[in-house]
């Protein structure tokens, strides 16, 4: 089972997002690709999400590489 804590300010707010994508079994993905109205503090658990890919995404050399090229011809 997974679960989902958030302790501080404002948590009941950002909370229920999380509460409906544990009870939809939304994957890490799906969260991760939510858009959500900017800037809110429920931009956190997108953000979080996101965390998540970093270190598999970015951590292979060949997708380094290949975001490096693109950098070269986006403004």
């Amino acid at each position: 089972p997974v679960g989902a804590t958030l302790v501080g300010e404002d948590a009941g707010e950002q909370i229920a997002f999380w509460a409906l994508a544990l009870s939809a079994r939304l994957k890490m993905s799906a969260v991760a690709g939510t858009v959500l109205p900017y800037p809110t503090r429920a931009e956190l658990s997108k953000r979080a999400a996101g965390a998540y890919f970093s270190p598999r995404l970015f951590g292979n050399l060949w997708v380094k590489r290949v975001v490096r090229a693109v950098q070269r011809f986006v403004p």
